[in-house]
């Protein structure tokens, strides 16, 4: 064959060698593939009993801690509830029993005979001398006593 370039050439070869490798089969590579004869179930035993006991009760262990620490938690928080609301009553209670002390004041202020008796003499009223009572039970219902 003639050729006039060297790309030409390139080609051609290119072509010839994958026809080549097409008509002649290599070998794949497998994996290599052995069988081992075991010992079926005894295999299994590959950790101890004792070991996965320990495991078991070691796991048992944490979650027995878990949920004490969760229920001490849960305890606390309510007693600290318990307490800030008791402290909040107290408050309260300090409050109200200023509050009652200083109304016992102004009733005993504002209710004094002496001090009505004084303003009513500012707005120019006079005491009197008699008194007048009025009796209305004759004309009120019969039921209303009861």
């Amino acid at each position: 064959m003639g050729y006039n370039s060297n790309a030409a050439y390139a080609y051609d070869m290119r072509s010839e060698g994958a026809a080549q490798r097409l008509r002649t089969p290599q070998e794949v590579a497998r994996p290599r593939l052995d069988v081992v004869t075991g010992a079926g179930r005894e295999s299994n035993q590959a950790v101890s009993p004792v070991f996965s006991y320990c495991v078991k009760v070691v796991a048992l262990l944490v979650a027995l801690v878990v949920v004490i620490g969760g229920c001490r938690i849960a305890i606390e928080s309510a007693a600290a509830q318990h307490l800030a609301n008791a402290a909040n009553y107290t408050v309260q209670l300090e409050e109200s029993q200023d509050q009652i002390a200083q109304l016992e004041v102004m009733r005993s202020v504002y209710g004094s005979s002496t001090r009505i008796r004084d303003l009513a003499e500012g707005y120019g009223m006079v005491a009197a001398e008699e008194g007048v009572t009025l009796d209305f039970t004759e004309h009120a219902p019969k039921d209303a006593h009861k």
